[in-house]
């Protein structure tokens, strides 16, 4: 049995050619980043926020529910993001997840823009033109 003949490769380039482009040429185009939807007001998960916005939480710590990587998921629906890391505690026998919001993603940081900045949530704002126009042809009928 014969064996293959050695194959010889050589650079069709004389020398490398970097890649200097940004990211994306045509940052125009891309889709604009969708505001994480803020929780009900006094639901669970909406408890879950609020403590996360204080301080990172874990199963352990968090004493107002018992579920508390439900009430995360709940929020990773609504299009918040979290930052996950596996510690241990005394007293538990396995490892446990703490959660953080992740600040730096887009969706997550404009909700908290917006909140700050006192922005009317989307939701709200189409209800109270709903209510408006409703109102108009009431009055149009009376």
């Amino acid at each position: 049995m014969r064996s293959a003949h050695p194959t010889k490769v050589s650079m069709s380039a004389l020398d490398s050619r970097p890649n200097h482009t940004v990211n994306d040429l045509f940052p125009e185009t891309l889709p604009p980043v969708v505001t994480a939807f803020w929780p009900t007001i006094g639901t669970r998960a909406d408890d879950a926020l609020q403590a996360l916005l204080i301080a990172p939480q874990n199963q352990a710590d968090y004493w107002q529910g018992w579920r508390l990587a439900a009430y995360v998921k709940e929020l990773e629906y609504l299009g918040w993001a979290f930052l996950k890391r596996d510690i241990s505690r005394p007293g538990c026998r396995r490892s446990i997840t703490e959660y953080r919001i992740d600040r730096t993603d887009p969706s997550t940081a404009a909700a908290l823009a917006s909140r700050q900045k006192g922005a009317i949530d989307f939701t709200l704002a189409g209800l109270l033109a709903f209510a408006g126009v409703c109102i108009v042809l009431l009055a149009g009928w009376l």
